[in-house]
């Protein structure tokens, strides 16, 4: 999928939009990026946050998400970039979120699982960038937007995460569970990318970029998100079982939903 989306960036940049010479010729641009943001609710792969949830993070830390990027830009004439992105990060979810369980033996309500568990993202971004009226591709001022495709994947430590269970009959003991599915979990999204940046160009080679990014369905959640806790409109908590299927959005939205950036890239041809 991913060759698909490389050739189709420069099958778009060749149709779409007029040629032109670019930054003294030179239109690809490949480089790195780095982003971040305080996590002020949500904890890092660390459980650490600022302010939290009420889950099991330490509070009181001044701690930040990050997400390391690679890019590649190509210069479709002098105000439009055709741009192609994979970001990576890695974050935790600290179970702040209440569960219910119930079996013919055991049954547990209203209680929040111990520790946390981890979550990798890729998230693929095919973006374009325009540049104002003074300004050249890929140097100056622009706004950019596009589609991205937000991959996830979950895992826990049983011995990490865990609640106690009630016995509903006089035969067993109270326990300890730890079945939350299978140890790793996939899951795939999408969202809209839009942001703004400054390029310069250090020797007509080396572009340094600063500016920020936003998703902005995330954006729009982020009220949802706390008066409801990232829940849906239900009533009920999740279970055991579903218990990461419902709750790993919230803090995906949390790391994605503002960033600002620091890039470097190189001019080379």
């Amino acid at each position: 999928m991913i060759k698909h989306i490389i050739i189709l960036l420069f099958i778009t940049s060749s149709y779409m939009f007029a040629q032109s010479s670019g930054y003294m010729g030179k239109r690809l641009l490949l480089g790195y990026g780095f982003n971040t943001s305080p996590a002020i609710f949500g904890a890092t792969s660390n459980n650490e946050t600022l302010i939290g949830t009420g889950g099991s993070a330490t509070t009181g830390s001044f701690v930040f998400n990050t997400i390391h990027e690679g890019f590649l830009e190509y210069a479709a004439s002098s105000k439009w970039m055709v741009c192609f992105s994979a970001r990576y990060y890695k974050t935790a979810y600290d179970n702040g979120k209440y569960l219910n369980y119930y079996d013919n033996n055991y049954s547990a309500n209203y209680l929040k699982p111990s520790g946390f568990y981890n979550i990798r993202g890729l998230t693929y971004s095919l973006y374009f960038k325009y540049y104002g009226s003074r300004y050249v591709a890929p140097w100056g001022r622009y706004v950019m937007f596009g589609p991205t495709i937000n991959t996830v994947k979950t895992s826990y430590d049983s011995k990490v995460m865990n609640f106690q269970a009630n016995s509903n009959n006089y035969y067993y003991a109270d326990t300890l569970m730890s079945n939350f599915g299978t140890k790793e979990q996939s899951f795939t999204g999408v969202n809209l990318m839009l942001g703004y940046g400054r390029s310069r160009i250090i020797a007509n080679r080396v572009v340094i970029d600063y500016g920020f990014n936003l998703q902005l369905f995330s954006v729009f959640a982020g009220v949802f998100d706390v008066l409801l806790d990232g829940e849906d409109f239900s009533s009920q908590n999740p279970t055991n079982l579903n218990y990461i299927e419902k709750t790993y959005r919230k803090r995906v939205r949390g790391i994605n939903r503002f960033n600002v950036f620091l890039k470097v890239g190189f001019l080379l041809f």
